[in-house]
């Protein structure tokens, strides 16, 4: 079984390529920075391609030199925090490609790969903040929600291919790690039901359930990870 993971170099995705390494599935990881692919990579000894997701023809380049794909995990995101009186359009625009696009050409490309497998599924990672609608983190939520709306518009438009989504909630990663600095995780943990701010690998456990057997029958579902926090409040 193989698997291509964007964004895989670091954080999430390369939590994903663990739990699926540690599985048995072959991967392949997806990213930007290849000095971050080279290092995961050999730590997992797996394959990688240096991919910008929102170039077109890099996508099809990488999609067109493999032969064999079972699993499409749309990692890759940015977010660039901003309110609307202070936006800034071209930040805001890259949020759109990378959030939106670059999982529109990654999904596009694979799709003859996933039709020649007999179990094939996408995993789009979603966020937290396309149902909370937080303030201040200018179109990140939105092109989240787009996200999870392409996952259900998806999951009937190429079925029997599966789609899901995985949304998480707060998750410390190399790229929210200043989030959680100086007192801010245990403040932050108190609000979440569970008590803890969750970690990457509560993400790849989902996401191997999503791309393995056992979920055979889910698809067009979007599933939280968030420790509770979306259900509201613990009372205190």
């Amino acid at each position: 079984m193989h698997a291509v993971i964007t964004g895989g170099a670091q954080g999430i995705g390369l939590a994903c390529a663990q739990h699926l390494t540690s599985a048995g599935w072959r991967v392949t990881l997806l990213d930007k920075d290849n000095d971050l692919l080279e290092q995961s990579s050999s730590e997992l000894g797996c394959q990688y391609a240096q991919v910008d997701i929102t170039d077109l023809e890099s996508v099809k380049k990488f999609f067109s030199s493999i032969t064999h794909l079972d699993a499409l995990i749309n990692n890759a995101g940015i977010w660039i925090p901003q309110k609307l009186e202070d936006m800034n359009f071209d930040d805001q625009k890259e949020v759109l490609e990378v959030n939106i696009l670059g999982t529109l050409l990654c999904t596009s490309s694979a799709i003859h790969h996933l039709r020649n497998s007999s179990s094939g599924s996408v995993v789009n990672i979603s966020s937290l903040a396309a149902r909370t609608n937080s303030p201040g983190l200018g179109l990140y939520a939105a092109s989240k929600s787009a996200v999870e709306t392409l996952t259900k518009q998806w999951a009937l438009e190429i079925a029997p291919i599966r789609v899901n989504a995985v949304a998480p909630g707060l998750i410390e990663t190399p790229g929210t790690s200043e989030n959680y600095k100086e007192g801010a995780k245990e403040k932050r943990a108190k609000a979440v039901p569970l008590g803890r701010v969750g970690e990457s690998s509560d993400i790849a456990k989902v996401v191997l359930f999503l791309v393995s057997e056992a979920s055979a029958y889910v698809t067009g579902q979007i599933v939280y990870v968030d420790g509770g926090l979306g259900a509201g409040t613990p009372q205190r």
